[in-house]
């Protein structure tokens, strides 16, 4: 009888052994993957911000190019009209320089398309 007894706490034993580990189990794999998740989105974020900060500096690069040619044109304009004759005064026209920034209002709602998306 008393074999009985300890071969049915085994068998119960490895049944709450199992169950437990089982438990344990994915409650830490659920630990892992949230983790991997927020080490992602973190790698994610850091990676956009990296892109807009370079396209920030080429845009201010482009920008003090467009004025050190306007300058250029202002100067070819100026010694042109002084060596040519006023029928044949050709002006170089002037530079603008767009506005390609976005409001957070436009920032905000791509990143809820491209949440979305994916």
């Amino acid at each position: 009888m008393e074999w009985a007894l300890t071969l049915a706490a085994f068998v119960i034993g490895g049944v709450f052994g199992y169950v437990g580990h089982t438990l344990l189990a994915k409650n830490n794999r659920h630990k892992s993957n949230n983790e991997q998740l927020e080490q992602t989105q973190l790698e994610l974020s850091q990676y956009k911000q990296e892109v807009s900060d370079h396209f920030d500096e080429h845009y201010k690069q482009l920008a003090e190019l467009t004025a050190q040619l306007n300058r250029v044109n202002q100067q070819w304009n100026a010694s042109a009209s002084l060596f040519t004759s006023p029928v044949t005064d050709k002006q170089l026209p002037e530079l603008k320089v767009q506005n390609t920034e976005k409001s957070e209002e436009e920032v905000e709602l791509i990143e809820k398309k491209e949440l979305t998306a994916a």
